[in-house]
């Protein structure tokens, strides 16, 4: 069987009213991707049918929270429109082990089933995310989405592996792909990002305490943003429970280890940090010696001492008579070393919210963390290879086209 919420969790989440439906006002410079959210059985029995969906609300709204980082240069909207907790049968037989792109079909298929039929029905979605805790390809591949298909009725679709709240991060990169961003560093400029946790990096690095979307990313959102109609439209009011704005504050510490590790795994106690909001620590039971991390903070509002909180990667006091500190800017660092020595190259600089750090619940600072410069914008000598004909070369051991393996050249449009 399947579980449609809300319509099925009764004392969860009331039934949407569908005889009354209403838009909610979103700005005009607002994109909506409205969402369908599949879960198969594996992520439901891991969680617990009682906790499921608070636990899926929650990844959901740190998305939208990554969606709107103003680096990436347009305002998007996550919304959830509908959430579909399928039963055992229906898991498996979507979910091919070790075949993603066959997973990644059924899933879609399954996708488009579902959909309603009356674009202006409250749960008719633009884009479905699907999660599972299954292995569906190599080992270490968290997820899959085509390039581009945004609206459409088949391809708007991704496939991600769910393993804790650092998998918002995950389903924001496959997101990423269906609007049209690659990878930073191939086939573009930004490959410096990506240690500095740009939300399309290869391998997602991306973390609560630092994130952010590339300058490639964003100038591929733009090229495509305006063929994407469905985005257009502001979403329906949804009757979910509200979460708090601290996410933490509903999950301890030792369940943040369990969703990141497995069951058993709790906070390492083998090693005490100075602070403990910097890096989440874990460890199980049978080995308590040996400490594992996903690199990243717990969730801000995560209790870490009697009476303090996590925020922003720091353990601080909660006390509600406390004024909210909004965050500044500190200084600029010096611009890094040039990504090419001839033929423009890209330097970078950052700086941090720590002029002061936000508190008590204030506002983060805004703008990016990062700023870029052209240079060394002098051609090369003669003898230099061509920097374009280099990242073509890249492709040769690696790509296909129509089965079989080329030499890649760079191509110049006459115009």
């Amino acid at each position: 069987p399947e579980l449609d919420a809300p319509g099925a969790l009764d004392g969860i989440v009331k039934q949407v009213n569908r005889t009354v439906r209403k838009r909610r006002h979103s700005g005009d410079d607002d994109y909506n991707i409205e969402v369908l959210l599949g879960v198969d059985d594996s992520v439901v029995r891991f969680h617990g049918k009682e906790h499921v969906q608070n636990y899926l609300l929650t990844l959901m709204n740190i998305v939208n929270e990554i969606y709107h980082d103003d680096s990436l240069g347009v305002h998007i909207n996550v919304v959830l429109v509908r959430m579909i907790m399928l039963g055992y049968a229906k898991s498996i037989s979507l979910i091919e082990r070790g075949n993603p792109s066959r997973s990644l079909e059924n899933v879609c298929r399954w996708a488009f089933v579902q959909q309603k039929a009356d674009p202006e029905h409250s749960e008719h979605h633009d884009h479905a995310i699907f999660l599972t805790r299954q292995g569906f390809g190599p080992t270490g591949m968290q997820g899959y989405a085509p390039v581009t298909g945004m609206c459409h009725p088949v391809r708007s679709c991704t496939l991600n592996h769910e393993d804790g709240f650092s998998s918002a991060f995950v389903v924001a990169h496959e997101t990423g792909h269906v609007l049209g961003m690659e990878h930073d560093g191939q086939g573009n400029r930004c490959g410096d990002e990506t240690t500095m946790g740009s939300v399309m990096a290869p391998l997602v690095q991306a973390a609560f305490h630092r994130y952010h979307w590339s300058m490639c990313s964003g100038q591929e959102l733009k090229r495509y943003i305006n063929s994407y109609d469905c985005l257009l439209d502001d979403p329906f009011t949804h009757d979910w429970p509200q979460i708090p704005e601290l996410p933490g504050i509903n999950y301890s510490m030792d369940e943040q280890c369990r969703f990141d590790f497995g069951v058993g795994y709790k906070i390492c106690t083998s090693f005490r940090t100075f602070d403990p909001c910097k890096q989440l620590w874990c460890s199980h039971p049978d080995n308590p010696y040996f400490c594992k991390t996903k690199k990243g903070p717990p969730l801000d509002g995560t209790e870490c001492a009697p009476g303090k909180w996590c925020y922003k990667g720091h353990c601080m006091w909660k006390n509600a008579n406390q004024v909210k500190q909004d965050g500044s800017w500190g200084a600029w660092t010096k611009f890094g070393s040039c990504s090419r020595s001839c033929g423009t190259g890209i330097r970078f600089r950052t700086r941090q919210c720590n002029n002061p750090v936000p508190s008590n619940g204030g506002q983060d600072c805004s703008g990016v963390n990062y700023e870029y410069q052209l240079c060394n914008t002098d051609d090369c000598p003669r003898h230099f290879e061509d920097f374009r004909a280099q990242q073509c070369q890249q492709r040769n051991a690696n790509f296909e086209f129509q089965n079989t393996k080329h030499h890649w050249l760079p191509y110049e449009h006459p115009d």
